[in-house]
């Protein structure tokens, strides 16, 4: 039935991934209007809640159709994947730019496959929570929205590195006018310090595509073409280093962390929310580790990354701890999740990496609860302190059974789907790094304070403590309760049966490591002045499984 499915919509289901979003933000741009008819008010609560500008249909109901497509689409690439072939599925290669070697080349396997999947179905559901919340331009937000869209789907499914580079461009240029149009008071310095970091990555990027083509005799971009590249270490450190560095800024790795709290508080929530989806770390798993394995495995290089990700861990969750701002909570709660992300990254196992594609979907999940929770209580209340809601379990007592549901979640309680990733870093790490494991799960302890603090001040603190406001702030309901339930739903499943998702990652994070692997052992045989070529190595690695 997979197989019958694939050869059906295997030639146009990615491309239509892509592209559709593009054209729906033309559509949405050109015939959507605004939600704010001539000489209303800036509120919207001060409106009616069907009031409309005259002269074409809601902007935001084009945006939702367009979404509601797009994540009927990644629906059917994950029911069409087949997880037990191996290399990549529901392929296309088209000519792009002949001169330069350059092609639509897109395809999906099972590391990318559960990302894609979760970013198209993200997506309409933070509108749907978020449905209010926008108030101007409407049609030029929903258009900068969905040309997002298509960024992260062409990250998530680029095999061709300049068509890459330009899905990476596609995503970072309409993040930064959603903050710096729609976001709070602070979002101008937020916007420019985020693309200025992020540009400075890219670029580095730019320069590391260029000389690998060069490599490679300047005739191709394709990763499978690259790979078959035979670099040395030094040129290997070289190149890792700028596709590293990139990725670590746009992930948020300590110390190049700074601008996503700052980012993250005065985006827009559904800014906020994409902001929290790990494309930095999938990007180090599909290119950095691959293409030069011998980087990734030099001693220093990766003692160094490692170290980082423990620190990341400890001082991610240490600040979350004493932060005012539910906001800003979660902002350096995901610093210290991304350092567990980059712990099973670097670990080179394949439970660790099988258990940080879990984690970078897991907290795609979790903490886009927890922002439209924050989101909420800003909404509502006008802010996010801690300090200023208590009592609230009374007034809004599913509110709060969602917030700590996502909290417990994101502390990694067993039965929730933050345990499940988790768990796999810290057993696929602990055989080859039992120190900075043993340092990294102290994370885990700190997490349950800064969660159980956040949960105790908002719902559980006194009452008299609360802004008066919130004494009158309505539960969660209609489209926000609906959502969230979503949300919860899935926390709960991906923590009792998260099966479907690991076996489909099995075979691509196998394949991963024994590249690596194989990379690893034919230095060490070198070394050694023992002959050993890639394939025997693979093939020893086969015989200690």
């Amino acid at each position: 039935m997979t197989n019958a499915l694939a050869s059906q919509v295997g030639g146009w289901l990615l491309p239509a991934l892509l592209l559709w979003p593009l054209i729906g933000a033309v559509i949405v741009r050109l015939v959507g209007r605004d939600v704010r008819p001539a000489g209303a008010s800036t509120s919207l609560d001060a409106m009616p809640a069907d009031a409309l500008a005259s002269g074409g249909p809601d902007a935001r109901v084009l945006t939702l159709l367009v979404l509601l497509v797009e994540a009927a689409l990644g629906v059917l690439a994950w029911f069409t994947f087949d997880g037990t072939a191996d290399g990549w599925q529901l392929t296309i290669n088209l000519p792009w730019l002949p001169d330069l070697g350059a092609r639509l080349a897109l395809g999906v396997d099972g590391i990318s496959l559960p990302m894609l999947v979760l970013t198209t179905c993200l997506m309409p559901l933070a509108l749907l929570a978020t449905w209010r919340q926008i108030a101007t331009r409407v049609p030029t937000f929903g258009a900068l929205l969905l040309a997002l869209t298509s960024g992260l789907v062409g990250v998530f499914t680029a095999l061709d590195l300049l068509l890459f580079y330009l899905a990476w461009e596609l995503m970072l240029i309409p993040m930064y006018f959603i903050i710096g149009i729609w976001g709070a008071s602070g979002r101008t310095r937020a916007a420019i310090k985020y693309v200025i970091l992020t540009m400075f990555g890219s670029l580095l990027m730019l320069a590391a595509i260029a000389a690998l083509y060069v490599q490679g005799g300047a005739t191709s971009f394709h990763l499978d073409d690259l790979l078959r590249l035979s670099l040395g270490e030094s040129q290997q450190l070289w190149l890792f280093t700028a596709f590293f560095l990139a990725f670590a800024i746009k992930s948020a790795l300590v110390p190049f962390h700074t601008w996503l709290p700052d980012a993250q508080f005065e985006a827009p929530v559904i800014g906020a929310v994409v902001l929290g989806l790990k494309v930095g770390t999938y990007a180090i798993l599909r290119f950095a580790l691959p293409l030069f394995p011998l980087a990734a495995t030099h001693e220093v290089m990766r003692s160094v990354i490692l170290i980082l990700s423990v620190i990341a861990i400890v001082y991610g969750a240490l600040v979350a701890m004493v932060q005012p701002d539910l906001r800003k909570v979660l902002s350096y709660s995901s610093i210290s999740h991304l350092g567990f992300i980059m712990l099973g990254c670097f670990a080179l196992t394949q439970t660790a990496v099988q258990g940080a594609v879990m984690i970078m979907v897991n907290h795609g999940i979790t903490t886009s609860a927890l922002f439209l929770l924050a989101g909420v209580l800003r909404e509502r209340g006008g802010h996010d302190t801690l300090a200023s809601y208590g009592g609230l379990a009374r007034i809004m007592p599913l509110f709060a059974v969602m917030l700590t549901l996502s909290m417990l979640s994101t502390v990694g309680l067993p039965g929730t789907n933050g345990f499940v990733g988790e768990f796999l870093v810290l057993i696929g790490s602990f055989g080859r790094e039992p120190w900075l494991v043993g340092i990294a799960t102290t994370g885990v302890i700190f997490a349950a304070v800064y969660a159980l603090r956040a949960v105790q001040l908002v719902l559980f603190g006194p009452a008299q403590a609360a802004a008066p406001e919130a004494r009158t702030m309505g539960d969660l309901r209609g489209r926000e309760l609906g959502v969230l339930a979503v949300f919860a739903v899935a926390m709960l499943w991906l923590g009792v049966a998260p099966q479907p998702v690991l076996q489909r990652m099995e075979r691509a994070s196998a394949a991963l490591i024994a590249r690596v692997d194989a990379a690893r052992g034919a230095t060490t045989a070198a070394a050694s002045s023992k002959p050993l070529t890639i394939g025997s190595a693979r093939g020893s690695l086969e015989e200690a499984r």
